[in-house]
């Protein structure tokens, strides 16, 4: 396996001694690669941002910004970064200074190459231990087996509801040590007492005693007991030669266990079986469902979803993963996502024949989807429902199953684009704002990433991924060329000093004015002036 090369910066005034250092020095022996060389700490900043280095070697004297000041912003900004500083001065005040700064080396210079060596394998070594503590399987493993039991039912709790991707199923079935990609088909039970969980203190022992009771029972099944929310749900996998109807005596026998072993009356719902994990959901609600008709049929029974006179009409219900897809196109507007989504929930309707007042329960839960976004995001709702105030007439309007369909997709497809324009207004507006306050403030020489997002309310983090997103460069690049621009007018036009014209532009040091002009056109202010450019 190839070794890992740990990324150095080498900062120093002094061109020849930095080619001396990366000459004499075999890095590559060492586990260490130089990515890169700055000539002062404002310098080494911008290379730091792009090269991302492991290590920083830095001399303590430079013109502009020096070593020691470039520790402190690196301490702030980035203290995992290892920094060695060398000097020419044995001076005891600045290796102080280093330590409190946390620069892990100070050398003297000229720099010994044996010397640098030797310091460069004791860095290696350290960021070696802090790479393997992170990579450290044996932790990774112990944590995981400890938190398993929560994972698992976690995933399990998701799988009931529809919130496991298809692509990852067998993948987490295997990392949770789950049996049921055995089946060929699947369903769902759910176990509710007569009277709660006995007292509260007593519920976490009930449950385990009645898991440990059910799954002694399905011991030849592929299967898995878990909390959901108040109660217990299994899923359960019905492998060849096995069928619902076997289930539902091994449950009939267990409830009479519970009544008799734990003194737990229990009733259980039982939904019908799907040919696929990714469709448990229906099994689920169905489950739950039947469940929920204990009152009628009597607490302690076994009731399979299908035995249920449910007056000849399906169950219908606005879903979670159905509300919560809406909700997302909704939200992040988007036009052809929100159609499909539209048209799923129509053909759904459309396909299942449904009671008027499931219909109507129905529609109502689809109108506090839409609702709830428009309250949320302040939308017009004027705009939204075509010139209408009133809901309780938008609802009777829709109570007309012909009309459902034209309303939602219109409705969802005015809500999905005006939140769409609203965030492209409110970028646009951002950008603005910031390129007008650079404008007016670029002469103050303390203006900053973080004086410019206090303006606008927003996180310096979000401010700079947007602004170099929209504009093509980032904020400090945009502010140098509006300063170099205004600079390069002024001695164009004026006959002011170039200190004058420094701090104009927001440069209280003339000198690195200087250096930055040149690097910015390539030849220094007054060759700029006397017309000599490049």
């Amino acid at each position: 396996m190839k070794q890992q090369l740990y990324r150095i910066l080498l900062v120093d005034d002094e061109e020849e001694v930095r080619h001396a250092i990366i000459q004499k020095i075999p890095w590559e022996e060492l586990g260490f690669q130089v990515v890169g060389d700055a000539e002062n700490g404002m310098d080494a900043l911008e290379k730091i941002e792009q090269l991302e280095p492991d290590v920083v070697l830095s001399d303590i004297r430079m013109p502009y910004m020096d070593g020691l000041s470039l520790a402190k912003v690196l301490r702030q900004s980035r203290p995992s970064l290892k920094m060695v500083i060398f000097s020419g001065y044995d001076d005891f005040e600045y290796a102080k200074q280093a330590i409190r700064l946390n620069v892990v080396e100070y050398i003297l210079k000229p720099v010994n190459a044996e010397e640098l060596s030797s310091i460069l394998r004791r860095i290696r070594d350290t960021l070696e231990a802090e790479v393997a503590k992170l990579r450290d399987e044996t932790t990774l493993k112990e944590n995981f087996k400890r938190n398993l039991p929560l994972l698992r039912e976690n995933f399990l709790n998701n799988l009931i509801r529809g919130r496991v991707v298809e692509a990852q199923m067998q993948e987490k079935l295997e990392e949770y040590q789950l049996e049921l990609g055995k089946g060929a088909q699947w369903l769902v039970v759910y176990l509710t007492p007569e009277q709660g969980w006995l007292v509260a203190e007593k519920k976490e022992m009930a449950i385990l005693s009645i898991k440990q009771l059910f799954e002694r029972h399905f011991s030849s099944f592929a299967c898995a007991f878990f909390h959901y929310h108040r109660d217990l749900c299994a899923v359960i996998a019905l492998q060849e030669g096995q069928t619902k109807d076997d289930v539902i005596a091994i449950l009939t026998d267990s409830c009479r266990e519970s009544r008799r072993i734990l003194d737990l009356v229990l009733t259980v719902g039982v939904g019908q079986p799907v040919r696929s994990l990714m469709d448990l959901e229906e099994s689920y609600l169905q489950a739950r469902e039947a469940a929920g008709y204990q009152e009628i049929a009597g607490a302690g029974d076994v009731i399979y979803i299908e035995d249920v006179d449910r007056s000849n009409s399906t169950f219908v219900m606005l879903d979670s993963k159905t509300e919560s897809d809406l909700v997302s196109v909704l939200k992040f507007g988007m036009p052809e996502k929100t159609k499909q989504c539209v048209e799923g929930i129509l053909e759904k309707m459309r396909a299942t024949p449904m009671h008027e007042v499931q219909y109507q329960a129905y529609v109502i839960s689809l109108f506090h989807v839409i609702l709830h976004i428009v309250s949320r995001y302040e939308l017009n709702a004027r705009t939204i429902f075509g010139g209408k105030e009133n809901y309780f007439e938008i609802l009777n309007e829709i109570q007309d199953r012909s009309a459902l369909a034209p309303w939602l997709m219109k409705t969802c497809l005015s809500i999905s684009e005006e939140l769409s324009d609203e965030r492209q207004d409110s970028t646009a507006n951002m950008i603005r704002l910031a390129k007008q306050f650079i404008q007016e403030n670029y002469p103050n020489s303390a203006l900053s990433l973080e004086t410019i997002c206090q303006y606008l309310h927003i996180s310096p983090t979000y401010f700079s991924t947007v602004f170099k997103r929209e504009v093509g460069e980032s904020y400090t690049g945009y502010l140098t060329r509006v300063r170099m621009e205004q600079a390069a007018v002024l001695l164009s036009t004026t006959e002011e000093k170039t200190y004058v014209i420094a701090k104009e532009v927001g440069y209280e040091e003339p000198n690195y004015f200087g250096y930055v002009f040149k690097k910015t056109y390539g030849v220094s202010p007054n060759k700029y002036r006397a017309g000599e450019r490049k």
